[in-house]
């Protein structure tokens, strides 16, 4: 009989050795699992988790690191994972992930942990002005065109990823995490081998005749976590990176061909095997779950989640332009002007030379960062979520939906509502959003749309240009949440140009946006800018 330590970590060991070999589990491993503590508060950490979060971490730990996190889209899952890392201090980390996310990341980290740990925004550096501005802000924060040794986080995107992959095997890497890891389901993707020389140490060749071999590089990261609310967007095939990354101990999941064979279905078309079916899905949904997937749905833990979540999404954009304006106003108070604005609901004098200072720098704002607000709306809604997207310029509104619909799967799937659109136009766009699962984005004019709309289709909606008072943000959240329909809980996200009056009117609009949730529906709001609310 073999006897080992009763620790977890020799207890996970065990158990893969176990299933690896087809042996009995003594059932008191299952035990030292369950004993992990679910704490909600954790020392240096400025956020209560809820209890399904604390079990997300615990389940985590028990996990060693490794498996996949795929809690549906809202419930925190970027929480958990830095709850982790923080507790059991695993940096040097690195966070792969789109591009639009990286800044995002960036404020959680901080709101959650302070200026404690330096953190490496990989793949874009700045001019002298941007760089000191940046590092009064966030002196802890490095930005970077490769990563940065010394660092304890970095955030890198996916398309640069195999670019910094050698880069990246030298920083002694304690966990590496996968969000939004179904960009990995391409296994011949270069990010995706790039992950998995990181996640397994090895490589994979392609030789003549289309035989593959796998040749060892290096030492694997010993931790990896991939986050995903969608993980198999389409069929089993596209998990086969997953496993292999994370579980191939289970005898179903050592190789692609025992895996293709048992869970895709595999059919001769004549010319050869295709493997793009499904079977035994039961039993795949089984082993995920028993072995390396932890999954709750927002319905699952409605009540520990406040109806109405405000996200602050800051983007980088092309800055010349909109510093040049900035510059130009220079002596003006239009931060001043701006508190007044948002005051009076846009009702200030127009001839006031510093309301002509804001209009023109959120005009110039939003149009900049026209590509990644599109970048991020693909992004989202990739894998069928759908959203409905305010903003007040018509100019606006049609470079988002020509910039969607320049591509095939988009071509006349993008329902639009603004000013001098008709009756009957107006209930056809909201009846395809609402029946069409091939409709996936709705752009309503904020002043046309905010009021007598339902697309509770959504749970999301997303502010390309932010409203002027907090009353014509709670009316155009409320064209997707309503109590007992499909969007119980809405997040609702301000996409703003990072650094500039897009950002400073977020932070101004959505705490007097929680007063008015607070006062309107009877509880405080989260607001996941300020990570420091309890719960």
């Amino acid at each position: 009989m073999l006897t080992v330590p009763a620790t977890v970590e020799m207890a996970r060991k065990l158990t893969r050795l176990s299933v690896k070999h087809n042996l009995k589990i003594d059932p008191r491993v299952s035990q030292l699992f369950d004993a992990i503590p679910r704490e909600t508060w954790l020392p240096g950490f400025n956020f209560t988790l809820k209890p399904y979060q604390a079990e997300g971490v615990a389940w985590l730990e028990s996990q060693l690191g490794t498996g996949l996190l795929a809690d549906e889209q809202g419930t925190g899952k970027t929480v958990q994972i830095t709850a982790y890392a923080h507790k059991n201090q695993l940096f040097p980390m690195c966070v792969t992930l789109p591009n639009t996310l990286k800044l995002n990341w960036r404020n959680e980290i901080i709101a959650m942990t302070g200026s404690q740990y330096r953190v490496n925004v990989v793949g874009h550096s700045y001019g002298k002005r941007q760089t000191a501005l940046r590092a009064q802000r966030h002196p802890n924060v490095i930005y970077s065109k490769t990563p940065t040794p010394g660092c304890d986080i970095y955030l890198v995107n996916y398309d640069i990823l195999s670019a910094n992959v050698e880069a990246m095997e030298e920083l002694g890497l304690k966990l590496l995490v996968l969000d939004e890891s179904h960009k990995i389901k391409n296994p011949d993707a270069r990010r995706t081998q790039a992950f998995l020389r990181l996640a397994t140490g090895e490589v994979e060749e392609k030789l003549p005749g289309g035989k593959r071999v796998t040749r060892k590089v290096g030492k694997p990261v010993p931790r990896v976590v991939l986050m995903s609310g969608t993980p198999m967007v389409n069929r089993p095939a596209e998990l086969w990176t997953t496993v292999r990354s994370l579980a191939s101990y289970v005898p179903q999941f050592s190789t692609w061909t025992k895996f293709a064979w048992r869970f895709c279905n595999p059919v001769n078309n004549g010319h050869g095997w295709n493997f793009s079916g499904s079977s035994n899905m039961s039993e795949l949904h089984q082993l995920l779950t028993q072995h390396l997937m932890l999954r709750r749905l927002k319905q699952d833990v409605l009540k520990e989640l406040p109806p109405k979540v405000y996200r602050v999404i800051p983007l980088e954009f092309e800055r010349a332009e909109y510093d040049r304006v900035e510059r130009a106003f220079q002596g003006l108070d239009w931060k001043g002007g701006l508190e007044a604005m948002i005051q009076m609901g846009a009702n200030a004098p127009k001839s006031d030379e510093r309301i002509v200072a804001i209009q023109k720098l959120r005009e110039v704002a939003a149009l900049s960062k026209l590509a990644s607000t599109v970048e991020w709306i693909r992004d989202y809604t990739e894998n069928g979520e759908k959203l409905v997207v305010f903003a007040h310029n018509r100019a606006v509104i049609d470079h988002i939906r020509g910039a969607l619909e320049a591509d095939q799967e988009w071509g006349g799937k993008v329902g639009v509502i603004f000013g001098g659109v008709s009756n009957e136009e107006r209930v056809e766009a909201v009846e395809r959003f609402q029946k069409d699962p091939n409709t996936r984005v709705i752009l309503v004019g904020i002043t046309a749309g905010g009021f007598g709309l339902t697309l509770t289709a959504a749970r999301a909606v997303a502010f390309v240009q932010t409203p002027w008072s907090p009353g014509e943000l709670h009316q155009a959240a409320d064209r997707v949440h309503r109590i007992g329909q499909d969007a119980d809980q809405v997040t609702i996200y301000n996409l703003v140009a990072e650094n500039t009056i897009e950002e400073l009117m977020a932070d101004m609009l959505f705490s007097k946006g929680q007063v008015l949730d607070a006062g309107l529906d009877g509880g405080a709001v989260v607001n996941t800018v300020d990570l420091r609310a309890a719960g």
